[in-house]
């Protein structure tokens, strides 16, 4: 079975990472998660990760780096993590789509949520990656 990639934006702002609650599912639902979804076919991630976050969050972004590593979800998706930025001129980003609520997180904050289990490594590495320190050992449950 070939693999599917979901995207998902490591979106920053000042320092500050966006993490996006789920409102659906049901068996997602009041669990955040980084905002994305699935690249479709003969789309590029990058590509797939810009469109998505106008989607689901009305902005205009832009693909940064791909942040190293990917972790698998329900089969055959696997989760690849992008930094992306807000353009100039961008609304300010809204939850559109199966997201109620949005919350830009200094690092600090970040493990202040329930992440969805399979985001948890990934925003882990976002926090490596970027230098922002990973505090695992000291994470909340939520």
């Amino acid at each position: 079975m070939t693999e599917r990639i979901v995207v998902g934006a490591a979106l920053l702002d000042g320092g500050r990472l966006l993490a996006a609650r789920r409102s659906a599912p049901a068996e997602l639902a009041g669990r955040w998660e980084l905002p994305g979804g699935k690249v479709e076919a003969g789309e590029t991630p990058e590509a797939a990760l810009e469109r998505e976050l106008r989607e689901e969050l009305g902005v205009a972004a832009e693909a940064g780096e791909r942040v190293p590593g990917q972790w698998p979800l329900r089969a055959p998706f696997v989760l690849q993590v992008w930094t992306a930025r807000l353009l100039p001129g961008s609304a300010a980003p809204e939850p559109l789509e199966d997201h109620d609520d949005l919350r830009w997180l200094t690092p600090a904050q970040v493990w202040d949520v329930p992440w969805l289990e399979q985001d948890v490594p990934a925003v882990e590495r976002v926090l490596a990656h970027l230098g922002l320190g990973a505090r695992g050992a000291v994470r909340g449950t939520g």
